[in-house]
């Protein structure tokens, strides 16, 4: 059931992770509605990524926790919050064999079959159609984060976590899958949070922005709003 519209699809309470007595996540409360575009964004080693992490408990928090559509996340079955709040990782790790193989990885993990037709609307969504069949070794880079996405749709996540998923691309690549995830996020009215270095890219496609700053929240706010704070400091 997906969250009323009035109320946060995600909402983080005092988050925070220490790991050997440094706080790379800290304290951190935001509210994330239904259908928002949030870019998570700071200079490198800022706790981007593990903030992102604790989103649906690849790493657990120290203390305080996340409300998914108002649930405490740790009454979730950590698989079932992971279908429901899906991630793309900044390299594709897709396991060897066919693409259409790797698509229908998540849901056989609850015991469903996707169909040819289900795969094959997948890859069409993505750009990649008549795809299924190939082997993924041969992908480019701009490919392989293609599946990695239609991958984790094939779950019908709410939340879409994407960690600098074109970081290791090239820049027409970089805009492909940009376009991609404007595409998807209308078409499937998804929620997402996106780490990303690139402040072009946040203005390109976020509605809101978290600067994030040693492990803390800076400010979180509409995209402009956040950018002319910066350049006012």
């Amino acid at each position: 059931m997906r969250a009323p519209a009035d109320d946060p699809i995600l909402r983080t309470e005092h988050l925070t992770r220490v790991v050997a007595d440094r706080r790379i996540v800290d304290d951190i409360s935001i509210t994330v509605p239904p259908v928002d575009f949030l870019a998570v964004v700071g200079p490198s080693g800022a706790g981007k990524s593990s903030f992102l992490r604790l989103l649906n408990r690849l790493d657990e928090p120290t203390s305080g926790t996340v409300y998914f559509a108002g649930v405490d996340y740790r009454t979730i079955a950590p698989r079932d919050l992971r279908r429901r709040v899906g991630m793309v990782m900044q390299s594709a790790f897709l396991f060897p064999g066919t693409i259409a193989a790797n698509i229908r990885f998540g849901p056989q993990q609850r015991g469903q079959t996707l169909s040819d037709e289900d795969v094959d609307r997948l890859l069409e969504q993505v750009g990649l159609s008549a795809y299924a069949d190939r082997s993924v070794v041969n992908l480019s880079g701009g490919e392989a984060q293609r599946v990695s996405i239609a991958r984790a749709l094939a779950n019908h996540p709410e939340v879409l976590l994407l960690d600098e998923p074109t970081s290791a691309l090239d820049e027409n690549a970089k805009r492909g899958i940009e376009a991609l995830i404007g595409q998807i996020m209308a078409a499937r009215s998804l929620t997402c949070v996106m780490v990303t270095h690139d402040l072009a890219q946040a203005a390109r496609l976020a509605r809101r922005v978290m600067m994030m700053e040693a492990g803390r929240l800076k400010r979180i706010g509409p995209l402009q709003e956040v950018l002319n704070a910066e350049r006012a400091v």
